[in-house]
C-alpha cells in the first residue's frame, strides 16, 4: 500500500473528491513510518467495524496486505475480520467520514486492522466522525 502522513492532503484517488471538498489522509500506514499509538475510546472499534462493513467506498480490485510486523503470528492474505458474523476482506476499499469542519477524512479499510492489531490511534477528528457516524456522501 502507499504511506501518507495523517492529515496530509488526500492524493490516492484524487479525482474521486467532489469539487470544493477538502480531503485528508488517515491511517495509511507502512513499515518504517511512525504512527500514533494509544487507546481509543470505548465503542470506537465497534463503530469503525460497522462502518467498514456497511459504508466502504472506492472498492478496488484485489487487496493490499498489512505489511506491519505481527508478533507471534503471520497475518493471512488478504487480511480478514469478522463483523457481526460476516467475514470481510480488508485492503481493497476506503472509509470516508466528515469532520465537523466539513473536511473529508479518508482511510483505507485496513484502518480497522491497524486499530485492533497495531494499537493505531487515529486523529481525534476521525474518531469523532466515526463515533457520530458522519459518513461522507458517495456511491
Amino acid at each position: 500500500m502507499t504511506y501518507y502522513e495523517d492529515l496530509s492532503p488526500y492524493e490516492y484517488v484524487k479525482e474521486s473528491i467532489p469539487a470544493g471538498v477538502s480531503a485528508v489522509n488517515v491511517g495509511w500506514l507502512e513499515p518504517g513510518e511512525e504512527y500514533t499509538q494509544g487507546e481509543v475510546p470505548e465503542g470506537f472499534t465497534d463503530a469503525l467495524a460497522v462502518m467498514v462493513r456497511d459504508s466502504r467506498r472506492m472498492k478496488m480490485r484485489g487487496w493490499h496486505s498489512c505489511r506491519l510486523a505481527h508478533v507471534g503470528y503471520t497475518e493471512p492474505y488478504p487480511t480478514t475480520v469478522d463483523v457481526g458474523g460476516q467475514k470481510l476482506s480488508l485492503g481493497g476499499a476506503e472509509i470516508r467520514v466528515v469532520a465537523e469542519s466539513g473536511e473529508w477524512l479518508i482511510a483505507p479499510d485496513l484502518v480497522l486492522h491497524y486499530v485492533s492489531n497495531h494499537s493505531y490511534k487515529p486523529p481525534t477528528d476521525f474518531i469523532e466522525a466515526v463515533m457520530d457516524r458522519r459518513i461522507a456522501p458517495g456511491e
